[in-house]
């Protein structure tokens, strides 16, 4: 489930942005930047793993919840135009998963005074674990 974060905590940042965060961080907000953007998940499920003799391949289910939260008395399309120009081109682009794009809505969150944008993407892939190998004496 961490790995799924951080993969796409990488991607956006190698596409650029910035102040990209992981659910679990405990940063205040105030100290996040103008814009930023949260990443936690929803739902996480793994299948039942396969086994090869050196490698073991764990399917996966995931719903990321992606949380872009925009500067106080910002207007719903500066948040959405962030988010084009930002975050969606990464999320199109997500390599090694299928995802697609399952929700999307804006509110405004009264404990911090600005508009969220959440976009809701749900993705499945493969996770590749390399099996230790043991020496007999």
């Amino acid at each position: 489930m961490i790995d799924v974060i951080n993969a796409l905590k990488q991607k956006l940042a190698e596409s650029g942005a910035e102040n990209v965060y992981s659910a679990f961080d405990s940063l205040p907000v105030a100290s996040k930047g103008k814009f930023f953007t949260v990443i936690g998940m929803r739902n996480f499920e793994c299948s039942t793993p396969v086994y090869s003799q050196y490698t073991i391949y764990m399917p996966f289910k995931a719903e990321l919840e992606i949380k872009v939260i925009a500067p106080e008395s910002s207007s719903m399309e500066t948040v959405y135009n962030y988010y084009e120009s930002e975050i969606g081109g990464v999320i199109d682009k997500l390599s090694g998963l299928s995802s697609y794009i399952s929700g999307m809505a804006i509110k405004h969150d009264k404990n911090i005074g600005r508009l969220v944008l959440i976009v809701t993407v749900s993705a499945g892939g493969m996770k590749k674990i390399d099996r230790e190998t043991e020496e007999q004496t």
